[in-house]
């Protein structure tokens, strides 16, 4: 039984600096609506104890689970397995929830999206930006243009982005979906881009777009977002996981996926190339494409490693 009408994930990993805007950050909403889950990944700073302070505080409902460092993607599946809500999104550990966004997510799914009853209506897209100190000059006629064309309309994402409509997005999504479509995770790696995910989902199942901006982020030197590319070539699983997908899918970009595929599996030294490939005579054709672009990579990949020292 659902006991909130939302679920607000953060995994952290050793972010006991930032985790106190984004506290603030809820407990400004002023709505009891929500439950806040925090995934602690294995944190050595101090974030239990302060999790624990905010518990003992009870201004909202917060729930803590430690687990060894096993990367977001874990983080995120267990969240999903324990929340208690109708839906769920991702607050990264360096965001903010912007204000009132609690209570425009749930009238929004009320009276626009989750009144209607159609089984393939997963969620909602909203957007995202800098702190309020670091605006995008864009954003607001990204937001118009989304309310003139989409605004409580069914809609893919990828209709959205034709649509050239390309702020980053945030996006919540009812929690028995999430429950029955999770992140693979690979023996001795720690990260899926997630956009796996919402591809997956966005070939089953349509969006609601609500023009308004829900998160506010901080993209921290330590994140996700700027060690892409190193974590890309870390998780070579993940990474061919994911554009094994996209041809399957017949995503846009199929070729450019194919090559992809073929890229990381060179670097993996083609270790289960053709297994549960989704288009074994599509990967052999663009094999000489793949293996440039594993060289390439593996030459940007230095240079960030030496200008990194």
């Amino acid at each position: 039984m659902n006991r909130f009408s939302l679920t607000v994930f953060t995994p952290t990993y050793n972010r006991a600096r930032t985790l106190p805007a984004l506290y603030e950050s809820l407990c400004s909403q002023g709505r009891g609506e929500f439950e806040w889950i925090v995934v602690d990944d294995g944190s050595t700073d101090g974030t239990r104890e302060l999790a624990e302070k905010w518990i003992a505080e009870n201004k909202i409902d917060i729930r803590y689970f430690y687990q060894e460092n096993s990367g977001k993607m874990s983080a995120h599946n267990f969240a999903v397995d324990v929340a208690c809500s109708e839906l769920f999104m991702c607050l990264d550990s360096d965001d903010l929830l912007s204000p009132q966004a609690v209570s425009k997510i749930l009238d929004f799914w009320k009276n626009t999206a989750g009144g209607k009853g159609e089984n393939m209506l997963c969620g909602v897209v909203s957007y995202k930006d800098f702190s309020p100190a670091g605006r995008k000059a864009d954003i607001l006629e990204t937001l118009r243009r989304a309310k003139s064309l989409f605004e409580g309309k069914q809609v893919h994402l990828k209709q959205i982005k034709k649509a050239g409509l390309f702020g980053e997005m945030a996006i919540i999504v009812k929690t028995d979906v999430l429950r029955k479509h999770k992140f693979p995770v690979f023996e001795g790696e720690k990260f899926v881009t997630d956009a796996y995910l919402w591809e997956k989902l966005d070939s089953e199942y349509v969006f609601a777009l609500m023009p308004f901006v829900t998160q506010f982020c901080a993209y921290s030197p330590d994140g996700y977002s700027f060690n892409y590319r190193q974590l890309l070539f870390s998780n070579p699983l993940g990474y061919r996981a994911y554009h094994n997908q996209r041809v399957k899918l017949g995503s846009g970009g199929r070729l450019k996926s194919a090559i992809c595929y073929d890229a990381v599996s060179a670097r993996m030294g083609f270790r289960e190339f053709l297994t549960g490939a989704a288009s074994p005579l599509l990967y052999i054709a663009v094999l000489p494409l793949g293996l440039g672009k594993y060289l390439l990579d593996s030459f940007h990949l230095k240079t960030f490693r030496n200008l990194a020292k």
